[in-house]
């Protein structure tokens, strides 16, 4: 593999990551373009942390999540894990090195029921990572697939039931299960609790944190609801237009948010208190057109405090204070409502 002397201790490490899309030409005949589902995003994991990315659907944070793991190819950027004292440069590897790579971060799918092949019993499903990088065979194998059930919570009586009996906690905690089998260093959870109610949703937050405890378990948590983000993450970064807008520490960018859009997605999320008023920033308009977005910022048409700059210059992501960064030309002069 590709490797040099890591010069930071941080796990992840990725720089002005893009990835673009050839669009189909229309029926009428107009000349297909790209589109940049991401667009320059940067943004570090530290070792044993949760990092949350948030943002509307079709923002780019699934998109960045697969680019990481090379399951779409980036079209520009660099994305650096740290392995031990070395840094493996994960674009620069041909299919032979990734492939060994793989092991090293692993992906728990938001549908726990089309994530799971109906075909296989839960012995089959955790196993084959075990197989195909051949790790483990025979009774050992079978052994170590009982020993990752019931660290997360399944009876080794399932061993030889197929997904259809189990319900969607159940089928998600096979997935855990099958992310854990290579014992990655970074865990990607794409939406891994939208699918669930509210109370399995807690009880799989709860034992993804108790495995992070006991296995040293670094997150990439990529999700919408902020209550969950709030919880589960230790930083954030708020995607918009497939940039960045902001990003933080979880507790500090939730009280006071340095970008309008992320004030209006705070501002959305319902609260349990129909007592409970507070000044919104309105999020005006839709998302733009990710073939043709507007000049400047990209959030600019949306948000009530654009001025000429925001329509003609687009907004560089810059440090505001230590670990805040934001992409607002006007951060330090807006007070934005945050969640108490």
């Amino acid at each position: 593999m590709n490797t040099k002397p890591s010069p930071i201790p941080n796990l992840l490490t990725v720089t002005g990551l893009t990835k673009e899309f050839p669009s189909r030409a229309t029926f009428f005949g107009k000349k297909a373009g790209v589109v940049r589902a991401v667009d320059d995003v940067s943004f570090h994991i530290e070792q044993g942390e949760s990092l949350g990315l948030v943002g509307e659907s079709g923002c780019g944070k699934t998109t960045t999540a697969r680019c990481i793991l090379r399951a779409v190819e980036p079209t520009s950027g660099q994305i650096l894990f740290r392995d031990g004292e070395w840094d493996v440069d994960v674009r620069a590897l041909d299919r032979k090195a990734l492939r060994e790579f793989r092991k090293y971060m692993q992906l728990i799918f938001q549908d726990p029921y089309s994530s799971l092949n109906p075909r296989m019993t839960v012995l089959e499903i955790i196993a084959e990572p075990l197989i195909v990088h051949g790790v483990s065979r025979g009774f050992e194998l079978k052994d170590r697939v009982r020993k990752l059930m019931k660290q997360v919570g399944l009876d080794e009586r399932y061993l030889n039931r197929y997904p259809h009996a189990f319900s969607g906690g159940q089928r998600q905690r096979i997935g855990i299960a099958r992310a854990l089998a290579l014992n990655p260093a970074l865990i990607v959870a794409d939406e891994a609790v939208s699918a669930l109610d509210v109370s399995m949703q807690a009880q799989i937050l709860n034992l993804l944190e108790e495995l992070q405890e006991e296995f040293g378990l670094t997150y990439l948590f990529i999700a919408h609801d902020l209550s969950v983000v709030r919880h589960f993450t230790t930083r954030v970064v708020v995607m918009y237009a497939g940039r960045v807008a902001e990003s933080g520490v979880t507790e500090d960018l939730f009280a006071n948010p340095l970008h309008p859009y992320t004030a209006a997605l705070l501002a959305s999320a319902p609260r349990p208190d129909p007592e409970h008023q507070e000044a919104r920033v309105p999020l005006l308009g839709e998302v733009p057109d990710p073939g043709n977005m507007p000049g400047g910022c990209p959030f600019h048409p949306r948000c009530v405090f654009a001025t000429d700059r925001c329509k003609n210059e687009r907004p560089e992501v810059r440090e505001i204070k230590p670990g805040r960064h934001v992409s607002c030309h006007h951060a330090e002069e807006l007070e934005l409502v945050g969640v108490e």
